[in-house]
């Protein structure tokens, strides 16, 4: 990709990530996922042929549809929204991952043989991830928190390695963190009393 077509995909990812960060809604956070796994899917067919990139792509909106069917047959109600200074903090410490994102990204483009602006998305979405997992206690949240780091992580694996064999075990690790997320998604909603 040349020019600012590559930043495209840098725009999902942050829009993206600040979506999961700001809101409590699942409904929201599924698609933010889905969103986010576009712009993966987009940064990984950079390096990738676009057969071996989709399934990232599919990996990942199976995944999302596998936490979304499991919090519709819970009958998980909405959480309540949260206290805004909650929802000030995260979204500060989500522009300061950002930062920090955009500047340590030209010194891990001297080691990491990938663009710019995937090496940007990888670190801004683990960053994310990792505020996400620190900031809850939700299990939705804490699933997604995890397939968020794991995806950003795939950007930069992508760029070094292109096996399928290792592309098939990532796919199944993404998949399994979401049959694991519903399995406890489950297991929480039955033990709420009725």
């Amino acid at each position: 990709m040349a020019g600012w077509t590559s930043y495209i995909p840098l725009l999902l990812a942050i829009a993206a990530s600040l979506s999961l960060l700001w809101t409590n809604r699942w409904r929201y956070n599924i698609a933010a996922m889905a969103v986010l796994y576009l712009a993966v899917f987009w940064f990984v067919s950079q390096v990738w042929p676009i057969g071996l990139a989709s399934i990232k792509l599919i990996a990942g909106w199976m995944a999302a549809a596998m936490l979304g069917a499991s919090v519709t047959a819970s009958e998980r109600p909405e959480a309540a929204p949260p206290v805004l200074s909650s929802r000030i903090f995260r979204l500060v410490a989500g522009v300061f991952i950002l930062i920090l994102a955009i500047s340590a990204a030209p010194q891990a483009a001297e080691w990491i043989p990938a663009p710019l602006p995937a090496i940007t998305a990888s670190l801004l979405i683990m960053g994310m991830g990792l505020l996400q997992l620190s900031t809850t206690f939700d299990p939705l949240r804490v699933i997604i928190g995890l397939l968020t780091i794991l995806s950003g992580f795939e950007i930069i694996y992508a760029a070094v390695v292109s096996s399928v064999l290792v592309t098939g075990l990532l796919a199944l690790v993404t998949l399994g963190l979401a049959l694991a997320g519903a399995y406890w998604l489950s297991l929480t909603t039955s033990e709420e009393p009725v």
